[in-house]
């Protein structure tokens, strides 16, 4: 039986496809709940964060038919927060990335009327990294955008300095994922500063 289902579509984002939807979940056990509510989210989010971008009609038709198996394959990322179970219930914050390139390729392939915007449109942020250790810098760097959902587009690199974009969708999440391996930060009116 579900108890709540709020959405929230964050417009801070740019083009990059994000939302996050409050759940309240109870059934014969914790763990059920849980599943229960977590495709109940995904297939929220999807539409309501991509009836902007297609067709709401048969955006809604496609969703409703589609597997949960195959739903999962157009989130690129997801973070829950505020996480509570009980023997027969579940309530989360749940937040999703779907991933503008499968998702515009599947509503094109099942007729779908849409204008879901590309990877290459999504806003980025520039970045000016300074490595002092040369490659075990740039493997950790690597390792915390590829955790954040993306590679970094390298422009230039000259010398222990490298210049490169990110997707501004993805800055929050990586700049705590950097923080982690030991890294600084700063922003430099809109262009990210990284050091160690």
């Amino acid at each position: 039986m579900m108890l709540g289902l709020v959405v929230v579509v964050p417009g801070a984002f740019g083009v990059g496809l994000v939302g996050s939807v409050s759940v309240n979940q109870t059934s014969d056990t914790a763990s059920a709940a849980k599943a229960i509510a977590i495709n109940s989210a995904r297939r929220q989010i999807l539409y309501d964060v991509l009836s902007k971008y297609a067709e709401p009609v048969s955006l809604n038709e496609l969703i409703q038919s589609a597997s949960d198996d195959d739903l999962m394959n157009f989130i690129s990322s997801s973070s829950v927060s505020n996480e509570q179970m009980s023997t027969d219930s579940y309530s989360a914050n749940i937040t999703m990335d779907i991933d503008n390139d499968v998702v515009r390729n599947w509503l094109t392939i099942n007729n779908v009327q849409n204008w879901v915007p590309g990877k290459e449109s999504v806003d980025k942020s520039e970045v000016f990294i300074v490595v002092s250790n040369g490659v075990s810098d740039w493997a950790e760097l690597k390792r915390a955008a590829r955790e954040s959902g993306f590679d970094m587009e390298i422009i230039m690199i000259s010398g222990n300095q490298i210049y490169a974009k990110i997707p501004s969708s993805h800055r929050t999440r990586f700049t705590a994922g950097i923080r982690g391996f030991g890294w600084k930060y700063a922003d430099n009116s809109g262009v990210l500063q990284i050091w160690k």
